[in-house]
């Protein structure tokens, strides 16, 4: 199978490494220093207990590559029209294209009218572009558990052995060739799954992710550090539960979120979280696909956010005046 990941960076790279060493014939589009350092040395994955080199075709010209059975774009979602207008030498009839992304799927209402919503996605597709080039009837959701950061050009440092990434397709049409996926691109180290509806683990990931993208930009503090101080583990806790009421209102009843335990439970880890480490290093920010189209989502369900509706708005501005998102 031929497989080019259009992004290559924590995310991307560990996709693109577990795919080569699952026998497929892979392809990488990335820029700058990060692209040189592959073409030269190869694509580096770092965990806690293995270094794994893998020799990737490497360019920024999608032309270079040709048609692919599986595109997966890790980019981040502030650059996906970027990716639209220059993903089509990569894309044939059957090709099928994976986003492995932060937030809501651009995807979301597409197939999808849980009762008594409208569902309006154009925060993330404004001009139809995503839809007209790529298609929903071709796209797969994968929600990814993992991490790490990029501190040297073509070195992915994993926060973690392996990972775990669920796919499942955007239309219930195209699932089939969704679960054969997970099949094709299974290693030993890192987990694949297949969800029959993927906006379910999408929302378990945002219930979890959100808080602390909000709570770490905004403090500048660790997800350790953010969980270890009560009020704001508290109000990271009370943006979780907001988010999952957006999702028990779309019908996602049983994704395991409890506020009671998770304030019990505060997280340890000593990572930043992409977003933090996106506003360290000034890369785009996600600020549209996760906290604003969330907001859109609540208030088309006719519910109340009150933190959300206080975080979301110090984050934007906050990459706003760095440079990082605009409206």
């Amino acid at each position: 199978m031929k497989v080019c990941v259009y992004g290559a960076g924590v995310i991307g790279g560990i996709l693109a490494s577990a795919a080569e060493r699952a026998g497929h014939e892979v392809s990488v589009i990335a820029r700058g220093a990060h692209l040189d350092a592959i073409r030269a040395k190869g694509l580096a994955v770092v965990t806690p207990e293995s270094r794994v080199v893998s020799k990737v075709a490497a360019s920024a010209d999608a032309r270079d590559f040709g048609v692919q059975d599986f595109v997966i774009v890790a980019t981040k979602t502030p650059a996906f029209f970027e990716v639209a207008r220059g993903i089509s030498p990569l894309i044939g009839p059957d090709t099928l294209t994976g986003f492995a992304v932060n937030g809501v799927f651009w995807f979301y209402g597409d197939g999808f009218s849980p009762p008594g919503v409208t569902i309006d996605m154009k925060r993330l597709d404004p001009e139809g572009l995503l839809h007209r080039v790529i298609g929903a009837e071709r796209s797969l959701g994968i929600v990814c558990w993992g991490g790490g950061e990029i501190h040297e050009p073509g070195v992915i440092e994993a926060s973690r052995a392996g990972g775990r990434f669920v796919l499942g397709a955007a239309m219930p049409q195209t699932n089939a060739r969704a679960k054969a996926l997970v099949g094709a691109l299974a290693t030993k180290d890192v987990t694949f799954e297949h969800a029959e509806d993927v906006r379910a683990p999408m929302w378990v990931k945002n219930i979890s992710v959100i808080g602390n993208f909000g709570m770490c930009a905004l403090t500048g503090g660790t997800i350790a550090q953010v969980h270890a101080d009560p009020p704001l583990h508290r109000a990271l806790v009370d943006l979780s539960a907001e988010v999952h009421a957006v999702a028990l209102a779309h019908g996602f009843t049983t994704l395991g979120f409890d506020a009671g335990k998770a304030l019990k439970n505060p997280g340890t880890s000593p990572h930043k979280p992409s977003m933090l480490q996106d506003l360290e290093r000034g890369r785009s920010m996600e600020i549209s696909s996760t906290f604003l189209i969330v907001q859109d989502l609540a208030r088309q369900a006719g519910l109340k956010t009150p933190v959300l509706d206080v975080v979301a708005p110090l984050v934007a501005a906050r990459a706003r005046n760095a440079g990082l998102w605009s409206d």
